[in-house]
C-alpha cells in the first residue's frame, strides 16, 4: 500500500513538472520568425540602365516587438532607399508581375505597383517613428554603401493587426537613380519617381 501510495505521488509530480514544461514551451513559442526573399522588380534592363536588386530579410517578432535584419544588393550606390512592409490587411497581396507596366516605358511605377503590393504597413526607417507616415522621410532611410550593399538592423514595435497579417505581406524595396546621379534635390534623386520607383519585392512568410 505505501509502494502504491509513493507512486501515485510520483506520478503526480510528473504531471505537474510536464504542466509546467508545456507552459514555458507555450510562452516561448510566442517568438515567431519570418523571412524574405527580395528579387529585382520586373523591368526593362535598357530603361533602368540594369539595375539587379537583390537582398534578404528576417524578422524576428516576440510579442509585438520585431527585430528586423535585411542586408539588399545592387542599390544605387550613396543614396537613402525606402523600405516597406506592403499590404491590404487580410486580403491577397502580391509582388507586381511585368503586365503592372502599363505605362509601357519599361518601369513599373509606384502607382503602377501599389494595386499589387497594397499600402504601407510599416516603415523601415532608422530611427524615430516607423509607422506609414514615415513612408517618405528619406532622411530617416537607411543609406546604400559605395557598393550599393545597405544592411539594416533594428528592433521596434509593429501594431498586432499587421503582426496578424504579416505571413501575407510583403517588403519592397524603393529607390533608382536612372542616370546615376547621387546628388539631386529630393534627398539625392533627381525627381520624385526616381525616389519612390520599387526597385525589389519579396513576399513575406514564416511564423
Amino acid at each position: 500500500m505505501l509502494i502504491r501510495k509513493r507512486l501515485f505521488v510520483y506520478v503526480g509530480l510528473m504531471v505537474a513538472v510536464a504542466a509546467a514544461l508545456s507552459t514555458v514551451a507555450f510562452a516561448g513559442s510566442a517568438k515567431t520568425r519570418f523571412e524574405a526573399t527580395l528579387t529585382p522588380i520586373p523591368h526593362d534592363m535598357v530603361a533602368d540602365h540594369g539595375s539587379n536588386v537583390t537582398g534578404t530579410a528576417s524578422l524576428k517578432v516576440d510579442g509585438t516587438q520585431v527585430h528586423v535584419n535585411i542586408h539588399i544588393r545592387g542599390l544605387t550606390p550613396n543614396l537613402p532607399h525606402a523600405m516597406h512592409i506592403h499590404g491590404i490587411l487580410g486580403d491577397p497581396n502580391s509582388c507586381p508581375p511585368a503586365s503592372a507596366d502599363t505605362s509601357g516605358d519599361g518601369l513599373v511605377s509606384l502607382e503602377e505597383g501599389a494595386p499589387f503590393y497594397g499600402p504601407i504597413d510599416t516603415s523601415f526607417t532608422t530611427s524615430g517613428d516607423t509607422s506609414p507616415a514615415s513612408g517618405l522621410a528619406l532622411e530617416r532611410f537607411p543609406v546604400a554603401d559605395e557598393n550599393g550593399n545597405l544592411n539594416y538592423n533594428r528592433t521596434f514595435t509593429i501594431p498586432q493587426d499587421v503582426l496578424d497579417s504579416l505571413g501575407s505581406l510583403h517588403l519592397v524595396v524603393h529607390g533608382l537613380a536612372l542616370d546615376g546621379n547621387s546628388s539631386g534635390p529630393v534627398g539625392g534623386y533627381d525627381t520624385l519617381f526616381e525616389a519612390v520607383l520599387p526597385v525589389a519585392c519579396g513576399t513575406i512568410s514564416g511564423g
